[in-house]
């Protein structure tokens, strides 16, 4: 089959790779669209070192059931499904406290195994969730959406209602539309360029210097700042805007370490959380807002490249030369 392989950092290529072994309880899918993420970036770059080279990355993945291991039902072949990221035990102490994305045993697709970025993928039975009646480009973004999603089930409301997002990437505009959706007042602080003219058709939005100004006033500051830069700059930023008491979610991980205010975060009682992927609840209920047409992920979506173009995808997507960039691999 065609993969899109890496290296080591900067050197990626498709080339043809053996097919996926299928081992008991898990599936070989047909991957139809796969996307191009914050992390696998950071992979590309060598900032965030994946657990083993070459690596097929990829673990935003939308496809179709192709084939079953031993224990599968087969009447799942050919249904189309995306999978969660976390491959768990089901048995350490966070699997049995139910916070199994904190497995001590946990392999990341993409990270840790082989992903998506290929003709072909083995995963998890227990990791599907199925999605037949929802549209590819939408499928293909529930990954990253119950990503955000996670951040607002880990901040209580009563906070406050008032939400600013920074950063001006794919995970930045997803996160403003479920906070949106989940009632927020939300506006985006962007740096400029060709991403801020997208995220100002859709969204409240203002700049870095406007928001420093604006937000010296401790009347106006935000009760929850969700930090999705991709840059150790942001969580600064969040640190200096968000009002006393208030909340910042860190949502980045670029790999890079990070200078704060500790003062500040003691002295005005800041809530700092780190949110990582969605859980089974949030997936889903990602999944029931798309079935119901409350949510529209694919307008973020600005390049679809075919699998064998990688190259050019990743040079899109690292160059910021676009949003989300997906890559099409049937």
């Amino acid at each position: 089959m065609l993969a899109c392989l890496l290296r080591s950092p900067g050197e990626i290529e498709v080339c043809s790779v053996p097919m996926p072994t299928v081992p008991r309880g898990w599936v070989l899918l047909k991957v139809r669209y796969v996307g191009i993420c914050g992390t696998d970036l950071a992979i590309y770059r060598g900032t965030y070192p994946p657990r083993k080279l070459p690596i097929i990355l990829g673990h935003e993945i939308v496809g179709t059931v192709e084939d079953v291991g031993p224990d599968v039902p087969r009447d799942i072949i050919g249904r189309k499904v995306v999978p969660e990221i976390n491959i768990v035990c089901r048995e350490c102490r966070f699997c049995r406290l139910g916070k199994y994305t904190h497995c001590i045993n946990r392999k990341a697709i993409g990270i840790d195994i082989d992903g998506g970025m290929a003709e072909y993928v083995a995963v998890p039975y227990s990791n599907l969730h199925f999605v037949d009646e929802i549209d590819d480009l939408d499928a293909v973004l529930i990954e990253p959406a119950a990503a955000a999603l996670h951040a607002a089930y880990l901040v209580s409301r009563e906070v406050g209602w008032r939400c600013i997002i920074v950063g001006q990437g794919p995970l930045a505009y997803l996160s403003a539309l479920i906070f949106e959706n989940l009632g927020y007042d939300v506006e985006v602080v962007v740096k400029g360029g060709y991403r801020a003219e997208l995220f100002k058709k859709r969204f409240r939005t203002i700049n870095i210097e406007e928001a420093r100004e604006i937000f010296k006033d401790a009347e106006k500051k935000p009760d929850i700042v969700i930090e999705a830069s991709g840059s150790p700059s942001g969580i600064e930023l969040a640190l200096e805007i968000v009002r006393p008491g208030g909340v910042i979610i860190a949502k980045s991980t670029h790999g890079k370490n990070t200078n704060i205010d500790y003062t500040r975060l003691v002295v005005n009682e800041i809530t700092l959380l780190g949110s990582r992927c969605g859980t089974f609840i949030e997936w889903e209920h990602v999944i029931n807002l798309l079935k119901r047409r409350s949510l529209k992920l694919r307008d973020c979506i600005t390049h679809v490249l075919e699998l064998e173009r990688c190259r050019e995808a990743f040079r899109i997507a690292e160059e910021r030369r676009g949003l989300k960039v997906i890559l099409k691999c049937y």
